[in-house]
C-alpha cells in the first residue's frame, strides 16, 4: 500500500507554505494602500501558482514510468502556459479607466503577474529565485513609490458650494493657483439667488502625496465632495 504522505509530498507541502508568505508580503504592501487585490488575493495567486507548478513537474511521473516504453510523452510547460494565460485574465481585470482617460490599477495588475511568476518558481523549487524575487517587487512597490521624483500628479474630480457664484469661485481658483492646483472641465450649475455649484477636475503637483490633496481640499470651506482615482 502507498503511503499517504510522502518526503516529496512534505516537500511540496513546504512550496505552497512558502508561496503563501512570498504573496503574504507582497499584498500586505497593497492592502496598506487600500488597493482591490490585496492580502489574501495575492496569498492565493501565489499559491494557486505554485500548486499549478507542482501538478505540473511531478502529477503526471507514474504515468511516464508505466509508458516509458511507448510513445508516451508529457510536457511540462503546458500547465504552466495556461497559468499565464489564465492570469493574464484576472490580472486585466483590475485595470481600470475612469473619468477623462485616468487610468488606474497597472501597476497592482503587474504586481499580480509578478506574484504569479513568484509562486511558479517556488513550486519549481527554485527558492532563491522566488526569495529574490519577492524583495525585488517590494522594493519596486514601497521605495519607488515614494520617491517625489517618479511620482506622477495626482488628478481628482471635485463639487464646491458657492454661496457667491463670482467672488467665491476666484477665491477659489487664486486659492488652488497659489499651492499650484490646475483646475480643468469647469462646470458652473446655477442654484437660488447667487448661489451655484462648482463641478471641475483638478491636478496636483507631484510633489504632493494623498494626504496633502486631503488636506489642501479640507482647507476649502466650500468643498462639498471630492473623487480621488
Amino acid at each position: 500500500m502507498d503511503k499517504i504522505i510522502t518526503s516529496n509530498d512534505m516537500v511540496y507541502l513546504f512550496r505552497l507554505a512558502l508561496a503563501i508568505l512570498a504573496g503574504a508580503v507582497i499584498g500586505y504592501e497593497r492592502e496598506q494602500k487600500f488597493k482591490v487585490a490585496g492580502l489574501r488575493t495575492h496569498i492565493l495567486i501565489s499559491m494557486s501558482a505554485a500548486l499549478m507548478m507542482i501538478i505540473s513537474k511531478y502529477a503526471f511521473l507514474d504515468v511516464v514510468l508505466q509508458y516509458s516504453t511507448t510513445a508516451v510523452r508529457v510536457d511540462v510547460s503546458r500547465v504552466a502556459a495556461g497559468i499565464i494565460a489564465g492570469m493574464g485574465i484576472l490580472s486585466g481585470g483590475l485595470i481600470f479607466i475612469g473619468k477623462r482617460g485616468n487610468v488606474s490599477g497597472l501597476t497592482t495588475a503587474a504586481g499580480i503577474w509578478a506574484t504569479i511568476g513568484i509562486g511558479m518558481v517556488i513550486g519549481s523549487g527554485m527558492y532563491a529565485v522566488g526569495i529574490g524575487a519577492v524583495i525585488l517587487v517590494e522594493i519596486v512597490q514601497v521605495v519607488l513609490h515614494n520617491d517625489p521624483v517618479l511620482r506622477h500628479e495626482i488628478k481628482a474630480s471635485a463639487v464646491f458650494a458657492l454661496k457667491n457664484a463670482d467672488k467665491d469661485y476666484d477665491r477659489i481658483a487664486k486659492d488652488l493657483e497659489r499651492q499650484k492646483v490646475k483646475i480643468s472641465a469647469v462646470k458652473i450649475e446655477k442654484k437660488s439667488g447667487s448661489e451655484a455649484e462648482l463641478r471641475c477636475f483638478l491636478t496636483f503637483d507631484s510633489r504632493y502625496g494623498r494626504d496633502d490633496v486631503v488636506r489642501i481640499m479640507s482647507g476649502i470651506s466650500e468643498t462639498e465632495k471630492y473623487e480621488l482615482p
